[in-house]
């Protein structure tokens, strides 16, 4: 079984079916002080640039977005999420969308086409702000993203992997680090910034050797995250106010190895939660998610929906030989494995994709009462060829079929 070693400010545990972590000694310190850099403001006076398939320098790309002006409220946002929790259940996702409750817009990047950060806003359909970035995120009407380069852009004045702040209303950007991140988290309270390393070789094991870097909203402020200890190991979804965390155990037969027992409740700096649960294993990456005091998640005995307080688990069998991707929406459970799952009814259908060109689903998303699909062709993975579509899922004459459409309305 494979074996993970903790490096300093190591703080989330990740990757398929975890079962055993290294345990590294326990530190007093839960927080080292970064670089403060404060935000870097790029308004009419700062540009990035195109790079053209042939590495020429072409037109500029102005690094400031449509200004919306005054915006009326028409919701509420979430206490913790900043996104659907069930949008957020991976570090290396793309999270290309995400819908701001307060105003009413959905932001989204068109990847496979411009990849620059679009939004619906009153049933119109524009770019907001050409730069193209990933893992959307909204928070007190202003979007957060990571700028990404994706291989085809080049910026000045700002770097692919920095953290960046939109603001619909003013049209104002802000670059609010100068780190460079593999990708992000963010929450009511901070930003959560993951940086990848190299991989290192232990011999039969491998472990990628990771940063994890918090973003104070108050403070304007970035510090790199201390180590968690030998106890538990903080994973990167939300229960309430506290993280889901792998307990640890180490092995007698294996100083410096533990297993992982079960399931509790930490915040960031150790702080545990009042619910602890023995044997229940949730380290499997992509699979599990947390929202409304509930737990979902996909296993080879199906899918459960576990109540947090009562510990009353409702399993709906669903036959896999692995771990596809998948999403809840108006209690249809939908697969990547051309399965889907009418949960009021405990049926299951299969369902075909009616575009040629389209053969293959990747990442699933939603906006709350539609399914988003990033979609290609039979490629295990996502590739240059892949694109942001919006699924549509009909009862035809054969049973359900999938159709996609474009974000634009």
């Amino acid at each position: 079984m494979k074996t993970f070693r903790i490096f300093k400010n190591l703080l989330f545990l990740f990757g398929c079916c975890l079962f055993l972590a290294a345990c590294g000694k326990k530190t007093d310190k839960n927080m080292e002080t970064g670089g403060s850099p404060g935000s870097i403001e790029k308004t009419d006076d700062g540009f990035s640039q195109k790079m053209g398939e042939g590495g020429q320098m072409g037109d500029a790309l102005p690094l400031v977005g449509k200004a919306f002006g005054e915006l009326p409220v028409v919701g509420e946002e979430d206490a913790v999420y900043c996104n659907l929790p069930e949008n957020i259940r991976g570090w290396d996702d793309i999270i290309p969308l995400c819908a701001d409750p307060l105003y009413g817009i959905l932001y989204y990047v068109d990847y496979g086409g411009d990849y620059m950060i679009h939004a619906v806003y009153n049933g119109e359909s524009q770019i907001v702000l050409e730069l193209p970035g990933k893992r959307l995120f909204c928070r007190e009407g202003k979007l957060y993203f990571l700028l990404e380069s994706y291989n085809r852009f080049q910026f000045e004045g700002a770097q692919s992997g920095n953290v960046a702040e939109y603001d619909p209303v003013t049209g104002r950007v802000k670059i609010l680090t100068e780190e460079v991140f593999n990708s992000i988290v963010v929450y009511q309270d901070m930003i959560y910034c993951r940086r990848q390393g190299i991989s290192l070789d232990y011999g039969n094991d491998f472990a990628d050797e990771v940063d994890y870097w918090f973003y104070f909203f108050n403070e304007n402020k970035l510090a790199a995250a201390g180590r968690t200890g030998n106890e538990y190991v903080l994973d990167l979804r939300r229960c309430g106010d506290y993280f889901l965390a792998a307990t640890l155990q180490e092995l007698e037969e294996a100083p410096g190895l533990c297993i992982q027992t079960g399931t509790e409740l930490r915040k960031w700096n150790g702080e545990r939660g009042t619910a602890m649960w023995d044997g229940m294993i949730l380290m499997l990456s992509d699979q599990h998610y947390v929202k409304d005091g509930k737990f979902y998640w996909l296993d080879p005995e199906g899918f459960h929906i576990r109540e947090a307080v009562s510990g009353q688990d409702q399993i709906y069998p669903w036959e896999t030989e692995h771990l596809e991707r998948y999403i809840l929406v108006d209690n249809l459970l939908f697969s990547t494995s051309f399965r889907l799952m009418d949960l009021e009814k405990s049926s299951m259908e299969l369902w075909s994709i009616t575009d040629d060109s389209l053969k293959q689903l990747h990442e699933l998303y939603t906006d709350g009462s539609q399914i988003y699909a990033i979609a290609g062709n039979y490629a295990s993975e996502v590739n240059k060829n892949s694109v942001l579509r919006r699924v549509q899922v009909t009862q035809g004459e054969h049973g359900y079929e999938v159709s996609f459409e474009t974000m634009q309305r």
